[in-house]
């Protein structure tokens, strides 16, 4: 349906059993020692993008294990990428410990062995079949139980965690497109070519941009907000940081808008009582003329009408997410090609 939500499913349980068995597709799963009778809970949101599924869970410790024999079993021949937003991971393979943190992103071979131990965390995972990325990526099971690491795979990490906030809000249609940007990702974060890294430019980008506007917006009310501190930051020059922000008219232009907003956000508040002048010298305009002529040009209205229209209702409208209630992620995971 044009304009729908792209495909989703959700799953929750308070009970190990219920997820040992809803997880059994791709692992079998054990209680750690440690945890003792702690309690356990899981919830999983799982989208499915074309081959690929990518589910954003937060779950319970646990330990993950694939034997030996149930490779042989299943033949699963498909690779998972792990973004741990908490927790982490310590990993047994044929190749030695490996151990990591949040932040880091891990790759599973599922046709290898694995026993990973994990505390509670909450996740982003990426399953994807082997065919899929074989091409450009043909070593890519060497990582298996590890973690990539240096600045092409912090962009990954974001890339991954970006993906995952904005696939609730995404259309229907553009799964094709987004499988197919996530496979360019992979390709320049995992094997960073010139070829690969080209091909994936519009994805690396819109990681740096989104870099980027995390800091402007962590710091509005900063006097040591300029572009060379963005640079720095971001990890870009100059030009690089002025082409990122075409679309938004400009760095400067972006970053005035954003602490007008801001100021706006403040003038709203019934509990703010600071003269005007005051809050918008916080946010960098010292001259009231200019400020006065800004926050007139961006919202047609001055600074004291909007304070004096606090109880405005500015809520933003959001879009439920459409949940498909006749499969479930395992289900999806069975089904991706081999």
């Amino acid at each position: 349906m044009s304009g729908s939500a792209i495909e989703s499913t959700h799953f929750s349980c308070r009970d190990f059993d219920v997820w040992r068995e809803s997880i059994n597709v791709v692992f079998d799963v054990e209680r750690r020692s440690q945890d003792g009778n702690r309690p356990f809970t899981a919830s999983v949101e799982a989208f499915q993008l074309g081959d690929m599924v990518v589910t954003d869970a937060v779950l319970g410790a646990q330990r993950y294990v694939r034997s030996s024999a149930r490779v042989r079993r299943d033949g699963m021949d498909h690779f998972v990428l792990n973004l741990y937003r908490t927790g982490g991971w310590i990993a047994e393979t044929a190749r030695g410990e490996f151990e990591g943190r949040a932040g880091q992103v891990s790759v599973l071979d599922l046709s290898c062995e694995l026993i990973s131990d994990e505390p509670d965390c909450h996740l982003v995972a990426m399953f994807l079949p082997r065919s899929l990325i074989e091409d450009r990526l043909p070593n890519l099971g060497g990582l298996h139980g590890s973690a990539p690491t240096g600045p092409y795979a912090m962009l990954l990490a974001e890339y991954l965690d970006m993906l995952a906030r904005r696939l609730p809000f995404l259309h229907s249609g553009d799964e094709t497109a987004l499988a197919g940007a996530a496979c360019q990702m992979l390709a320049a974060c995992l094997a960073p070519s010139l070829a690969n890294v080209e091909a994936a430019r519009p994805g690396l980008e819109l990681v740096l941009l989104r870099r980027a506007k995390r800091y402007i917006e962590g710091h509005l009310n900063s006097s040591a907000l300029n572009i060379d501190a963005i640079c720095n930051i971001v990890g870009v020059s100059r030009r690089t940081l002025f082409r990122l922000f075409e679309q938004e008219g400009g760095v400067l232009h972006y970053i005035q808008g954003r602490r007008l907003e801001r100021i706006r956000a403040v003038l709203s508040d019934p509990n703010e009582t600071r003269r005007i002048s005051d809050i918008a010298a916080e946010f960098g305009f010292l001259r009231g003329d200019h400020f006065a002529r800004a926050f007139k040009h961006q919202y047609g209205e001055t600074a004291r009408e909007i304070r004096e229209h606090q109880n405005l209702d500015d809520r933003r409208d959001t879009s439920s997410v459409q949940q498909s209630r006749r499969q479930g992620f395992d289900d999806w995971i069975r089904r991706l090609p081999s």
